[in-house]
């Protein structure tokens, strides 16, 4: 947005808009500033260090941008370079301009970038340039002589803007004047079956002449400068049918004169094409190379799920580079994913091929090795391009690969076809912008712009599928009384979403059905367990799958659950996610779960759900006995823990599994609440568990979901304990939000709850709480009364949370600024934690240990208690406290005179803080550099001072009064 607007005020709420559209956060703002300033780090400076080249004023930003820096400024003064030395008939100047215009392009404008409202309409603007620059350096090429460079780029442009009608008049004067009249009219009969298909149109007039000119040979046309080829560009409306195949023998086979028979047996071009622009890149690239560069012709094989568009991406190409295979295109579709329909035989197509290329029909050998010899022999020499559809291994595919250099291969399947020498081309479902984009080629754009929001929600609850969104689409289509909103409803719900998605002959079940059947007709490597496997995936709505995890829920070994996720995913039930892990589409579970509903008996399913949640309490188990081995809980509940088949090595590795696994472990909970008793007790079972690697490692939103879940379930099954324990990680929650109030009510109700059961370990924990909760209002002594009073509680009890405690008694003594008090508290509490091997917390106290070292000003034991502080919360993925601890140690380093090594740390800081949405660290933070540039001499300091005071001012601010004292001390 900022270069597109360079040297322009953008204001504030035109970047919202454009980053988060219509439902930014409420922290867009702030979050913006946080960009913004990460943004201008990464600028590099101006050669006047008066001006900066990012500006910012109470109307918004402004960046500066010379025009030698610009690609854009460049690109823009070149095409107009080029223009006006077209229009005095310099066309050297005019080449050498244009030539340097369009090298600076790579790909489309803003690639990759997600498009806002404006940049949508600035990208707009700049293809347009592009394309405009792309034609004129074309007429510049054939007036110079040289067809055959305009042919190659005129055929990938084609590709990608296929309404674009000089392009084709281009192109036919290009190719004509190479001598291929044939290809030439070709284009044109290309150019007017996509025009009257996609726009309901006649090509234009200048496209109609120059087709009349190509068939009386004009003489004109090889006069370099001849006929006209300029049009108007044609923008794409909304005209959508569905794709109808062609059976093989009856498509077309043309003879030129007397010479060999050249087939078109390409079924109708999908006139329905959304996105792919990098594949359908590729594809071209590799189609109109040169045969004489490649030691073999090029076949490229997409794979991909059933029902994300392979065989309309490969029918898309090779209509973009059928006029390049001038000896004709055969086709075949293979069946390998055809509903009741058997997978053709190679000798079969081996005969439809020959008799399209000319042998009569008793004289196709009866022998396939022989008839794959006389198919080879009448490609060679020839340019064909081969389309093989639905393929479904590579023993089908080989014997019709064309071995002719001239030749070409596309090949679709469902599988990876590995075994055979190509280009594999993967193919998944599309993202959020693709998918509304289909919608609105199917349902009109004014209705969809009329309600985005419900657009998006489609596409959401179609899972971005592009044979769902297809058929979601044609339902619209064929309802305009429906609102998208309520569409979206019906498809919302879990239950009928697999009915919604069907519409005349086209439904998604019937596309899931072909691989799921591939399963349960034994071919493969256990398919009855596979398909089992397949139908329990659909019982446990998680959004991966480990080997491990599918091994609990089908109470099998390892070996046997990565055999039935090997199978699967050949078939593309499941999808792998890396690391041992497979993903299974939305739509695929539910597909599943209707078969489970069939197949399996409920008990089975019910004992499935609790094996799978069992695992991930054992899991979770295993991830605290490690880090945290002094808090052993729950082993008196579950005797019989198994084993998860996961080794941890070390600490990181459990953080970084627990981490992996926190998304499936929330789906799991939600789950799992909707549930009987049996089955609901996971949530109050999993609370506890994750509640120090969710809340240290930045997982506050998560560990609130489960925490609410939890009451809700204890409530609703009597748990008064289950009850009192959500309530306290609830209160945990509303205090670090701010929300004392509510915290309050919540640790106090939880404490009730405790002395009605008579725990007086767990009374002592509460009245912990309500002491820590006490110096988030600022009444510390209150704090100190509380925590002491349930230290002595917990140390009656020999509790296994005194370390906790103690610590935290630690940080209220900081806060009193009794330091030296603090840091023999904080050392005691140090020696528990490394006496029971918890490592996660020892972390923790040395944090704090460290900010009391700096607060005595013992700047060498503040430095290495740190440093060590640091490696441990990096070794526990504890980042809370990692930021703590490097925002403590630059002080350190300023004191010490090292603004440099403040400076790096500083950097980590507001990484980590951003991350974190952690305002009062960033704010800390950029003073805190501030310092540190000052010291170094760095102008930047300035800026980042203001920056602070700016992030300071928050309303949502709320200073740590410990760290405050420390950071602001005077030396």
């Amino acid at each position: 947005m900022l270069l597109a607007r360079a040297g322009y005020v953008v204001p504030i709420r035109s970047l919202v808009t454009e980053v988060w559209d219509e439902h930014p956060p409420r922290s867009a703002v702030a979050n913006l500033r946080t960009y913004l300033m990460q943004l201008r780090r990464m600028l590099p400076p101006s050669e006047n260090p008066a001006v900066e080249p990012l500006v910012t004023s109470d109307a918004g930003y402004l960046l500066r941008v010379e025009p030698a820096e610009f690609d854009l400024f460049q690109f823009e003064a070149l095409s107009a370079l080029g223009r006006q030395a077209l229009a005095r008939r310099d066309l050297v100047t005019a080449q050498d301009a244009y030539t340097r215009a369009l090298a600076l392009w790579r790909g489309g404008a803003a690639e990759d970038a997600p498009l806002g409202p404006t940049l949508r309409e600035v990208v707009a603007r700049l293809t347009d340039q592009y394309l405009s620059a792309v034609e004129e350096y074309t007429e510049i090429q054939l007036a110079l002589g040289s067809p055959t460079t305009a042919v190659r780029r005129l055929r990938e442009l084609i590709g990608r803007y296929p309404l674009r009608e000089r392009l084709y008049g281009q192109l036919m004067v290009a190719l004509y004047r190479c001598g291929d009249v044939a290809g030439a009219l070709d284009v044109f009969g290309v150019a007017r079956r996509i025009l009257a298909e996609e726009l309901g149109l006649d090509p234009g007039p200048e496209l109609r002449l120059l087709h009349q000119a190509v068939l009386r040979r004009d003489a004109d046309l090889m006069v370099l400068g001849g006929p006209p080829t300029g049009g108007d560009t044609v923008t794409v409306g909304a005209a959508v049918t569905a794709a109808a195949a062609v059976p093989v023998e009856d498509t077309v086979t043309v003879h030129a004169g007397d010479g060999p028979p050249r087939p078109r047996q390409l079924p109708r071009e999908p006139p329905l094409f959304v996105g792919r622009p990098a594949e359908l890149a590729g594809m071209l690239t590799a189609l109109c190379g040169d045969p004489a560069q490649g030691a073999g012709p090029p076949v490229l094989a997409l794979h991909g799920p059933g029902g994300v568009g392979k065989s309309t991406l490969a029918l898309r190409a090779a209509y973009a580079v059928a006029d390049r295979y001038a000896d004709g295109q055969l086709y075949a579709d293979l069946q390998g994913s055809s509903p009741g329909l058997p997978p053709l035989r190679p000798a079969e197509v081996l005969g439809r091929f020959l008799r399209a290329l000319g042998v009569p029909h008793g004289e196709v050998p009866a022998a396939p090795g022989e008839a794959a010899a006389h198919y080879q022999s009448l490609l060679a020499g020839r340019r064909v391009l081969v389309v093989l559809d639905n393929a479904v291994d590579a023993a089908q595919v080989a014997p019709l690969l064309p071995a002719g250099g001239g030749c070409a291969a596309l090949v679709t399947s469902r599988t990876v076809l590995t075994t055979m020498d190509a280009v594999p081309i993967a193919l998944d479902v599309f993202d959020e912008a693709d998918s509304v984009r289909m919608l609105t080629l199917l349902a009109g754009q004014d209705r969809v712009a009329a309600e985005a929001g419900a657009a998006a929600d489609v596409a959401r609850w179609c899972g971005y599928h592009p044979l769902a969104l297809r058929i979601a689409g044609a339902r619209l289509s064929g309802r305009p009384d429906w609102s998208l909103v309520r569409f979206g409803e019906r498809l919302r719900d879990q239950r009928r979403r697999l009915d919604e998605l069907r519409a005349a002959d086209l439904g998604i079940r019937s596309c899931f059905e072909v691989s799921y059947a591939a399963l349960t007709g034994g071919a493969g490597r256990g398919g009855g367990a596979a398909a089992h496997a397949f139908r329990l995936f659909g019982v446990l709505d998680v959004p991966e799958i480990s080997v491990e995890l599918a091994a609990a829920l089908l109470d099998a070994d390892l070996k046997a659950a990565e055999d039935a996720l090997d199978e699967l995913a050949e078939v593309r039930l499941v999808e792998p996610a890396g690391g041992g892990r497979f993903r299974v589409h939305d739509l695929l579970r539910l597909f599943a779960a209707e078969l489970a509903v069939v197949h399996d008996p409920p008990d089975e399913r019910v004992r499935a759900v609790r094996r799978a949640l069992d695992w991930y309490l054992d899991l979770c188990h295993q991830v605290n006995d490690l880090l945290q081995p002094h808090l052993r809980s729950g082993d008196e509940h579950r005797p019989s823990r198994r084993d998860t088949g996961v080794a941890l090595r070390d600490h990181a590795e459990a953080v970084r599994r627990f981490e992996t696994e926190m998304p499936c472990l929330i789906a799991a909970a939600a789950q799992a609440a909707t549930g009987e008793q049996a089955v609901a007790c996971f949530v109050t079972d999993l609370m506890p568990l994750v509640r120090t690697l969710a809340t240290k490692c930045g997982h506050w939103r998560e560990f609130e979901t489960v925490a609410r879940l939890a009451i809700g379930v204890a409530r609703r099954h009597g748990d008064r304990a289950g009850e009192a324990t959500a309530l306290t990680m609830l209160g945990l929650v509303e205090w670090r939000t701010g929300r004392s109030e509510a915290a309050r009510d919540c640790l106090s109700r939880a404490l009730e709850l405790r002395r009605g059961l008579g725990d007086r370990e767990a009374e002592g924990m509460a009245l912990h709480n309500l002491g820590w909760l006490s110096t988030r209002s600022g009444d510390l002594d209150d704090a100190l009364g509380s925590i002491t009073a349930g230290l002595r509680l917990l140390e009656a009890h020999g509790s296994s949370r005194v370390g906790m405690v103690r610590h935290n008694l630690g940080e209220v003594l900081l806060r009193l600024a009794r330091f030296t008090e603090a840091a023999d508290c904080l050392q005691r509490c140090l020696a528990i934690r490394r006496s029971n091997g918890d490592r996660f917390g020892e972390g923790i106290t040395l944090a704090a240990l460290g900010r009391a070292y700096c607060l005595l000003d013992r700047r060498d034991e503040a430095l290495a208690t740190l440093g060590e502080a640091l490696r441990l919360c990096r070794e526990t993925g504890n980042r809370e406290d990692e930021w703590e601890v490097l925002l403590s140690r630059s002080e350190i380093w300023l004191r010490r005179g090292d603004p440099a090594s403040a400076a790096a740390d500083l950097a980590r800081v507001l990484e980590l803080t951003a991350q974190a949405g952690e305002l009062y660290g960033q704010a800390a933070a950029t003073r805190q550099l501030a310092r540190a540039r000052a010291a170094l001499g760095d102008p930047a300091a300035a800026e980042d001072a203001r920056r602070a005071g700016e992030l300071f001012a928050s309303p949502a601010m709320r200073p740590d009064p410990v760290l405050e004292r420390l950071l602001t001390a005077p030396l």
